[in-house]
């Protein structure tokens, strides 16, 4: 059984083209001009392999911003993400002020900072926010394809999803890096991969590889090379599993279809 999985594997075709999208998701300032209102989550965030997208919609028309994924310099994640991106408009680099509405905010507001380099070599940034329900999936799919780790201050770190790789600021040094985290086990990160794009029906579940949260469907799995557990679970539907066998390069579609409890 194995090899009959190893052998689909490296005979799939691989297609990015549908990536992670991600719905309610707030563009609360940065690089982008944009007239989009701050506090709208009317806005929808794609993730690929090659890029990031972001469609930013007001009410006439919508605005679509892409950042190759290799430009990205670093990710952010909470207060950190806001001092980040915050900094860069005291500096006058971002044209689209930052939205403080939410700094005084009672419940936890999830900013997620992009920082990243333009074609001509200028440094650039966007910080959005994503709700309790996608924000963990956010991370996940933006260190997946670039790679970064996640700056995240101290008191923010315990809601990092377990196998993003971060590094960790103090207050008490003033924002600065302390030294890195050692990354745990993480589906994600791994220099020699397959890839699994995994769809669902409905979209829109959780999944987990190995028992780690890897995000929402449709997703697009980078596995190391071994056997490991792919679950997907969905309120109102039974779990659904399976075991496959993963090779270096190699490829493959798995499509699971979730059965509704009674």
């Amino acid at each position: 059984m194995r090899r009959f999985l190893a052998v689909f594997l490296s005979c799939s075709i691989l297609i990015y083209a549908q990536g992670n999208t991600f719905t309610k998701v707030r563009y609360n300032g940065g690089s982008v001009p944009s007239k989009v209102d701050p506090k709208s989550w009317d806005n929808k965030l794609t993730v690929t392999s090659d890029s990031i997208l972001l469609e930013l919609k007001d009410k006439k028309d919508i605005q679509r911003v892409e950042i190759p994924a290799k430009s990205v310099t670093s990710l952010s994640y909470g207060q950190e993400a806001h001092r980040r991106v915050g900094t860069m408009v005291a500096l006058a680099i971002l044209v689209a002020p930052v939205a403080l509405f939410g700094l005084l905010h009672k419940t936890r507001l999830h900013y997620i900072g992009i920082q990243y380099s333009t074609q001509d070599g200028k440094s650039a940034g966007i910080l959005l926010q994503g709700d309790k329900d996608n924000y963990r999936a956010m991370l996940v799919a933006l260190q997946g394809v670039t790679g970064a780790p996640v700056s995240v201050g101290d008191k923010d770190r315990e809601f990092i999803p377990v196998g993003v790789r971060t590094a960790v600021t103090s207050e008490s040094e003033g924002g600065k890096n302390a030294p890195e985290v050692p990354a745990t086990t993480s589906p994600v990160a791994a220099d020699a991969t397959g890839t699994v794009i995994l769809s669902t029906n409905p979209d829109g579940a959780d999944v987990y590889v190995d028992d780690h949260f890897y995000g929402n469907s449709p997703a697009t799995l980078k596995l190391k090379p071994g056997t490991h557990t792919i679950r997907v679970s969905m309120k109102g539907y039974k779990d659904w599993s399976k075991e496959i066998s993963s090779d270096a390069g190699a490829a493959a579609r798995l499509t699971a279809a979730l059965e509704k409890l009674n």
